[in-house]
């Protein structure tokens, strides 16, 4: 059933009373007369063959207009998607030092998501390229102590894909004194202090 995935829907209920007509009045209309008339259907369909030929119509076409209209819906879903990862793997490419260091903040405290404020440039870029998305549907937001606006995010899973460890400037291995200096040093001051640098993942 190609229908939308939720089932509380008007329409998942709409498309649910289409196909059960077009099934039932299919079955009368292309059902043999010895079947019709040892159910004892035949009176029915001489005096109703024309309401049920309407009805298998009206559902049957429907159902194939939504089957067309779920195949196109679809396709533009798939063309957007692939147009949203082209450009994110070409954001992924020019990201400034400031990304990349609230990017390395998943990586360094090894979080799948992270409270951030929201308007600071660089995550609001990030943001709007699509490599940040919220954890939450509604973009749930919360006051941190300094009054500041957070909303939980997460790298997107088009985004992680391009975000190499070099690409982050992150050390290859377990890093060194130089490494963690450079490390804390490039951390944004908004980032709440971590006090142990963890081995990159």
């Amino acid at each position: 059933m190609w229908k939308d995935e939720s089932k509380t829907s008007f329409s998942y209920y709409l498309f649910q009373t289409m196909l059960w007509i077009a099934i039932a009045t299919a079955l009368v209309l292309f059902m043999p007369n010895s079947m019709l008339a040892t159910f004892k259907l035949l009176p029915l369909m001489d005096e109703s063959a024309h309401i049920f030929g309407m009805l298998f119509i009206l559902s049957s076409t429907y159902l194939v207009i939504d089957f067309c209209s779920s195949i196109i819906a679809n396709a533009r879903h798939k063309a957007r998607q692939q147009q949203l990862s082209e450009q994110i793997q070409d954001r992924v490419k020019t990201l400034t030092s400031g990304e990349r260091a609230v990017l390395r903040e998943f990586y360094l405290q090894r979080q799948t998501s992270l409270w951030l404020p929201s308007q600071e440039c660089e995550v609001k870029s990030l943001l709007n390229s699509g490599v940040l998305i919220a954890v939450d549907f509604y973009a749930t937001t919360r006051r941190n102590d300094e009054g500041a606006k957070e909303v939980e995010l997460m790298i997107s899973h088009i985004a992680r894909q391009h975000l190499t460890k070099s690409r982050l400037k992150l050390p290859q291995g377990k890093p060194n004194g130089e490494d963690i200096t450079y490390l804390k040093l490039a951390r944004p001051s908004y980032l709440s202090p971590v006090a142990q640098l963890k081995r990159s993942a």
